[in-house]
């Protein structure tokens, strides 16, 4: 019986896929290391057989199309269906064929969580390359949406419209200042603390708006009968480090993850504000997009959440 489906080369949808999760031509032409005219005539074969166009081109980048998105879940199986089919006639082939790993995580995540997961699981699954974005949380959700990744790792959401969110850790944030460094003024105002209210009229330094962190403090502050409109928002600092380190010159309160403060906390540079009585816990997500993830980044996702327990 004679096939109606048209021939589709397994090499033209592997480079669709890069194509899909770099954002462009050159990128996936990096990482696949293939020159980008080779990589373009792959997607114009692709797309002839399809009868589709699967990205709209122009200056600034390559987004997927209509069509594009589609296929995308699609074509994030095929990895997984190659490399079975090499195991079933290789068993040892599992140890040589890990592929790279591209994610996105936010700053906190990128700082001082995911990097000895990921060496520790590179180290022992021999991974050929590691890829890791780091933006705040809509910048995250925006890189799964529009599927330059197929995972990401964001803090402190429950949900995200037309994603899915997986816990798999946990954290506390807390508001704290360097006691040698904050200006006797302000270290009197912290004297005569009795409350969430009274901080709210302190000097505090916030992450920029769009990050997790930043949410969830607003979130805490109105639940506890604080407007956000009442906040002094003045400084604002984008990323984690950024903030600790001017909290550590002395500009103000900051809210910081107990994770990226330990030893600050443990020599005495840095002291929570005990008398405010506000701690947040937050969650650490996953997030994916509808469809299944492609093998590799299925596998580190299962390994995580054993290596967190």
């Amino acid at each position: 019986m004679r096939n109606s489906y048209p021939r589709l080369d397994p090499e033209w949808l592997i480079t669709f896929l890069n194509v899909a999760e770099c954002g462009g031509v050159l990128a996936a032409s990096r990482a696949m290391h293939i020159s980008q005219p080779a990589l373009s005539a792959r997607l114009r074969r692709l797309e002839d057989a399809l009868g589709q166009v699967l990205f709209d081109r122009s200056a600034q980048g390559m987004a997927l199309t209509v069509a594009g998105k589609r296929l995308l879940p699609t074509a994030r199986k095929l990895p997984k269906v190659l490399r079975e089919a090499v195991e079933a006639v290789d068993p040892t082939a599992a140890t040589r064929l890990a592929g790279p790993l591209r994610l996105s995580a936010s700053t906190t995540l990128a700082d001082f969580v995911l990097p000895p997961l990921l060496a520790e699981y590179a180290r022992l699954n021999n991974v050929s390359g590691l890829e890791l974005r780091v933006g705040n949380t809509d910048e995250v959700l925006g890189a799964v949406r529009s599927g330059r990744v197929a995972l990401g790792v964001v803090e402190g959401l429950r949900r995200a419209a037309g994603l899915h969110l997986e816990p798999f850790a946990h954290d506390e944030i807390v508001p704290v200042y360097a006691p040698d460094k904050l200006p006797p003024a302000i270290r009197d105002q912290l004297n005569t603390l009795t409350g969430v209210g009274d901080l709210a009229r302190m000097p505090l330094l916030w992450r920029e708006p769009g990050s997790g962190t930043r949410r969830v403090i607003e979130e805490a502050f109105r639940r506890r009968g604080v407007s956000v409109s009442e906040l002094p928002t003045d400084f604002v600092l984008g990323g984690t480090l950024a903030l600790r380190g001017a909290v550590l010159a002395g500009l103000g309160i900051a809210f910081l993850p107990r994770r990226a403060i330990g030893q600050e906390l443990a020599e005495g540079r840095l002291k929570i504000v005990e008398e405010s009585n506000f701690r947040v816990r937050r969650t650490f997500s996953w997030v994916t997009a509808p469809g299944p993830l492609p093998w590799e980044m299925d596998d580190f996702r299962r390994w995580a959440n054993a290596r967190m327990r």
